[in-house]
């Protein structure tokens, strides 16, 4: 029986079916790269990163080779499938303007944050980041640089920038208060994710950290732009995420790659290069072009391969439902559209990319925790529509009840709070909090979390890089 051929070339073996069209391995790169470099050239700020320039009408030829000189983008790479793709198809355009133009038009560095101190997967990065420096991209190793970052660093900073943030748990509201000697010793990620009994919230606690991270080290290392390797599949199910999550009014500001963050000095633009391509295209990629053996606790998605991959599945390993993150259920959700009906997804991303950012009734006050803006005074609306208020003790059967309560974990740590939340309320100053924050700092217990402050010298604090040698 004779192969199919390629519907581009005409020629080779049909290797990838993708969107009803049928490709070989050459020609679904070049259909993945026309899409990411697209993005990458979307205007003519992205345009002027990327290209090499020369000698023109506005600037002269020692200020267009500054300028390429200059032009520095950052990668956040998880050892995910998408932000492994995003950088090999960097790394080629790299190559391809070194060949064309003896030249390039933009320096890459690569920066990967982790989150344990774990011998196995530190050994993983640095075995990864020695592998593609040398061997993979050894010919672009002057134009990129990698980088490491524990998430732990966020929190590594002067005393004087961390404030404890605590919610009101009958207003609503939010105050803050300088962190003590003892309580700053003993801050790290992994004490603050152990305050948090629930996954959903945990993980957004981990992606507020390392968002800031990212940006704070793009604000402090000069970059133009952060190439966020989100695909579209992955932002259809942030869009969805945001919604479930009561982050609905922060879409637009979260896929806005027009305007400078101004949340950062706007010193720079975020970019989304995979957006047009769904994640089961990236996988395929990854698998035809050996990326595969760079994954770090990532499993690849086969489902266009027409060569299926070989692998085992763990059926003990799939979570229920129940015990999935809102995000987890959004992603789950794409995947298993994604195949047969990938327009979904496609219209989803081209709904969140309509929306605009609503109007803010007052003025310029942004969320303490995760910088957005605060449109609307949501806590007097959550204080319209709960009761948070107990009734008082009428019955000696109350009163044996309440006391063996008052004395019980959940009692004692109720006590703690309410000890914590007046001396805050005594001393501490008001912040501002999104209805989003308000909601993941109910999932905290006590309702408190440490918080490094929104302001210039936070920012400036230098973040100390991590030698993985």
């Amino acid at each position: 029986m004779t192969a199919e051929q390629c519907q581009r070339c005409n020629k080779n073996a049909v290797e990838v079916i993708s969107r009803k069209e049928l490709f070989c391995a050459e020609c679904f790169r070049v259909f993945v790269m026309q899409k990411q470099r697209k993005q990458m050239m979307s205007d003519d700020y992205y345009r002027d990163i990327f290209k090499v320039m020369y000698k023109d009408k506005i600037r002269s030829a020692e200020e267009a080779e500054q300028q390429n000189k200059n032009s520095t983008i950052l990668i956040p790479l998880s050892f995910g499938s998408s932000s492994l793709m995003m950088l090999d198809i960097v790394h080629l355009t790299l190559l391809e303007q070194k060949m064309q133009h003896q030249k390039t038009g933009f320096n890459v560095d690569v920066l990967i944050c982790y989150r344990e101190s774990n011998d196995e997967l530190l050994t993983n990065i640095q075995s990864n980041i020695r592998e593609l420096s040398t061997v993979r991209y050894s010919e672009n190793k002057d134009n990129i640089r990698f980088h490491t970052l524990c998430l732990d660093s966020m929190f590594e900073i002067d005393k004087e920038l961390i404030d404890q943030v605590v919610l009101h748990n009958v207003e609503f509201t939010g105050r803050q208060v300088s962190i003590n000697e003892s309580e700053h010793a003993n801050l790290s990620l992994k004490t603050v994710l152990t305050s948090c009994p629930n996954r959903s919230t945990k993980e957004d606690i981990i992606d507020f950290v390392t968002k800031h991270l990212v940006k704070k080290y793009a604000y402090q290392n000069g970059q133009k732009a952060i190439l966020w390797g989100h695909s579209m599949t992955r932002l259809a199910d942030e869009i969805i995420s945001c919604v479930v999550k009561g982050r609905g009014a922060q879409i637009s500001s979260k896929l806005n790659t027009t305007n400078l963050d101004v949340n950062y000095g706007s010193r720079f633009k975020n970019l989304y290069p995979l957006k047009d391509i769904l994640l089961t295209e990236v996988d395929a990629y990854c698998a035809l072009f050996d990326l595969s053996k760079y994954l770090i606790k990532y499993e690849l998605q086969d489902s266009l391969l027409v060569n299926k991959l070989k692998k085992e599945k763990h059926i003990g390993n799939q979570r229920l439902a129940k015990n999935m993150t809102i995000n987890e259920l959004a992603r789950k959700y794409f995947n298993d559209i994604e195949g047969e009906y990938f327009n979904v997804i496609a219209t989803v991303l081209r709904t969140g990319d309509k929306l605009d950012e609503p109007l803010a009734t007052l003025g310029e006050k942004h969320c303490r925790i995760c910088k957005s803006t605060v449109h609307d005074d949501v806590s007097k609306w959550l204080r319209d529509i709960t009761v948070n208020v107990g009734q008082p003790l009428e019955s000696q059967l109350e009163r044996d009840l309440h006391e063996k309560w008052a004395t019980s974990h959940i009692g004692l740590e109720t006590t703690a709070y309410y000890q914590l939340r007046d001396r805050v309320w005594e001393h501490g100053d008001d912040v501002d909090l999104c209805y989003g924050c308000i909601v993941t700092m109910q999932g905290v217990k006590n309702l408190n979390v440490p918080w490094p402050k929104n302001n210039e010298q936070e920012l400036n604090e230098v973040l100390a890089e991590y030698s993985l040698e």
